[in-house]
């Protein structure tokens, strides 16, 4: 008797614990559902040399870019850059972003690109590109309702006062040859390679020369190395003078409207028996010039200069 009412009591708690008389036939899930893993952020880095000062926003992330031109970004999202009201083309985030990414070219000479560089190089606050570019706070107060397009004709005059009055060096835009030589040579050291494409078909080549000494102990020798590409070795400059270049010219012009920067601004910096690597800008060749000047550009004085003569 006892053995029978304990077979039914089993029993009974058997269809209970499986949902007898319930009528559903289910059994119901009480476990919480399991959280999404939250998405990794990634970064990024804006370069026409690393750009500091941009603000920038995405779908979940915004801020200002750091010394190193860096970034928060998703994988996929696109990113919009700019300089107070002045909005950037949005591009897919990227280990690094430059103004080709931006405008979706490979062309160098593009005319958005080219002032885009142009802006950028000019309010950068000690003027020197190479060591990194500094976008003022003053240049997004100044742009704050300033809408513009990179391509338009007039686009000089409308960034004029921003570049002006934001503090920085240069009082108006640097032309499109000195930007596009400090871009060139950016995209050069992204790449690990020569960008510039040259061949080594020129008469030019292989010329060389020793530089004359008239200021600033200014001394080294410099050779061309291929069609687009200067070695300056055992190089000496003390780093004086205002908006100091490298500038190529024909017949030690270096004054003339036909003379152009080579290379990036090097004043501030001293050089002991330094080398550096020149390439020619975007539309420029050896037939432009026959010799190179350490140039001051602001009181247009020549610190010392070669001529290159065949080896």
């Amino acid at each position: 008797m006892h053995r029978k009412k304990l077979i039914m009591v089993l029993i009974s708690l058997c269809i209970t614990a499986c949902g007898g008389g319930s009528g559903s036939g289910t059994v119901e899930n009480t476990l919480p559902p399991v959280p999404a893993p939250a998405p990794t952020i990634l970064k990024g880095a804006f370069f026409d040399s690393a750009v500091e000062g941009l603000n920038y926003q995405t779908a979940t992330q915004n801020g200002t870019t750091t010394t190193e031109g860096e970034f928060n970004y998703i994988a996929n999202e696109t990113v919009v850059f700019s300089i107070g009201g002045i909005e950037f083309p949005a591009t897919l985030g990227a280990p690094y972003v430059t103004p080709l990414n931006v405008f979706a070219t490979e062309d160098l000479t593009n005319v958005a690109v080219v002032n885009m560089i142009r802006l950028l190089q000019s309010l950068d606050l000690d003027g020197i590109a190479e060591n990194g570019i500094e976008i003022p706070e003053m240049a997004h107060v100044l742009a704050s309702d300033l809408t513009i397009d990179f391509a338009d004709d007039s686009f000089d005059s409308q960034v004029q006062e921003i570049v002006e009055n934001s503090g920085g060096v240069y009082q108006s835009l640097i032309s499109a040859d000195k930007a596009l030589s400090h871009f060139q040579n950016t995209l050069s050291t992204l790449n690990g390679e020569n960008t510039s494409g040259c061949t080594s078909t020129h008469d030019k080549v292989g010329f060389t020369g020793s530089f004359q000494t008239l200021a600033h102990n200014v001394s080294g020798q410099a050779t061309i190395i291929d069609d687009c590409t200067i070695e300056i070795s055992s190089f000496d400059y003390d780093g004086g003078g205002p908006l100091v270049y490298f500038y190529g010219a024909i017949n030690e012009e270096y004054a003339g409207n036909n003379s152009f920067a080579v290379g990036d601004r090097i004043d501030g910096q001293v050089f002991e028996n330094s080398q550096i690597t020149l390439r020619l800008p975007q539309g420029r060749t050896l037939d432009d010039m026959d010799g190179l000047s350490v140039w001051c550009a602001d009181f247009d004085v020549n610190f010392g200069n070669v001529e290159f003569t065949a080896p």
